[in-house]
C-alpha cells in the first residue's frame, strides 16, 4: 500500500509482543501516521505520554507487569484524556465488560489487518475530535450561563433539574450538585403574590417562549428567607431528525426557568411612587396657596 497522505496525529502503540508491535507500527506508517514510540508496559506508556503528546493509543489489553491494558487506559484517560483503541485477541464478555468502563473509542481484533486498522484509527480520531468540539462548546455555554445576571434553572422532560447557574443557587439557597436530579418545585418553593398560597409549577402558568410573558412570585429560600422574584419559562427544544419526517417538530428536551430578584426594583418603584405622591401633594399645596393669596388680595 502506497502512502497517499501524511498525517500529523501521533499514535502510541502499547504492546508487549515485539513482533506484533513492529507489524502494527509498519501498517500505521504505511497509512501515513507517525508512531514516535512503542511501549511494552503500562508504566512505560504513562512515562512516554508525559513527555510526548499522543492523539491516540493502540492498547493491548493483556500486558505484562502490574498494570494491564485496561488499568493503563484508565490512567491515561484520567491524566491526559488520551483516547484509546484496544487491540486484543480476547473478545470474551468479561474482558469487554471491563474494557467498556474506560470508554474506549474502538476495538481491533488480532491479528490486525490493514483495513481494520485504518477504519479503527480514522473513526476514533474523528470521533475524538468531535467530542473535543462538543466539550469546548459545552464549556463555552456553561461559562456564558454562569455569567448571566439572572437565575437560570434547566430541567429535563420529567421536570428534574439538570443545571443551575450561580445566581439561581444564591436565590434559592440550593447548591447545584445537591439540586441535581430533584424536581423543580422542590427547589423553587414558590407562593402566590399576593396571598402567600403555595403556587403550582410556573411551567403550567406561563406560556413558554412568549416574549415578555412573566410573573412575580414569593420565593422561599432553603434557609426560610422570602424573596420576591420575577419569573419566565422557555421550552428547550432540539432539532429533530428530518430524514424520515421533514415536517417533524423540534423535540422537547425540557424547560428553562429564568428568574430575578425584584426586591431592589420594588424598593426603587416604591420610592419613585412616594416621590410622585409628594410631588402631587406639593403641587396641590402650591395651587391652594395661590388661590388663597388671590382671595387675600381681593379682601
Amino acid at each position: 500500500m502506497q502512502l497517499t497522505e501524511r498525517r500529523t496525529e501521533n499514535i502510541l502503540i502499547v504492546e508487549d509482543e515485539g513482533l506484533i508491535a513492529a507489524d502494527v507500527q509498519r501498517k500505521l506508517q504505511r497509512l501515513g501516521y507517525p508512531v514516535p514510540a512503542i511501549a511494552q508496559s503500562g508504566v512505560e506508556a504513562i512515562r512516554l505520554a508525559r513527555s510526548t503528546p499522543f492523539d491516540l493509543v493502540l492498547m493491548d489489553i493483556r500486558l505484562q507487569g502490574d498494570m494491564d491494558g485496561i488499568a493503563t487506559a484508565k490512567a491515561l484517560k484520567a491524566e491526559f484524556e488520551t483516547p484509546v483503541v484496544y487491540m486484543t485477541a480476547h473478545a470474551d464478555q468479561e474482558t469487554i465488560g471491563r474494557a467498556k468502563l474506560t470508554e474506549p473509542l474502538g476495538y481491533v481484533i488480532k491479528p490486525v489487518t490493514d483495513g481494520d486498522l485504518r477504519s479503527a484509527v480514522q473513526i476514533s480520531l474523528h470521533r475524538h475530535q468531535m467530542e473535543r468540539r462538543v466539550r469546548a462548546s459545552e464549556a463555552w455555554l456553561s461559562a456564558t450561563l454562569r455569567s448571566v445576571g439572572d437565575g437560570i434553572v434547566a430541567t429535563d422532560t420529567a421536570g428534574e433539574i439538570v443545571f443551575m447557574n450561580p445566581v439561581a443557587e444564591e436565590l434559592t439557597g440550593w447548591c447545584g450538585a445537591d439540586a441535581q436530579g430533584r424536581l423543580l418545585m422542590e427547589i423553587l418553593a414558590l407562593a402566590e403574590e399576593p396571598g402567600g398560597q403555595p403556587a403550582r409549577s410556573p411551567v403550567f402558568d406561563l406560556v413558554p417562549g412568549v416574549p415578555g410573558e412573566s410573573r412575580c412570585y414569593l420565593l422561599t429560600r432553603k434557609n426560610g428567607a422570602d424573596t420576591v422574584v420575577e419569573l419566565q419559562c422557555f421550552e428547550n427544544r432540539a432539532p429533530a431528525a428530518k430524514s424520515l419526517r421533514p415536517d417533524a417538530p423540534n423535540e422537547l428536551q425540557g424547560m428553562i426557568v429564568v428568574f430575578r430578584d425584584c426586591t431592589v426594583r420594588r424598593q426603587i418603584e416604591g420610592r419613585l411612587l412616594q416621590a410622585q405622591r409628594m410631588e402631587a401633594v406639593a403641587n396641590m399645596a402650591g395651587g391652594l396657596a395661590h388661590d388663597f393669596n388671590n382671595q387675600l388680595t381681593v379682601i
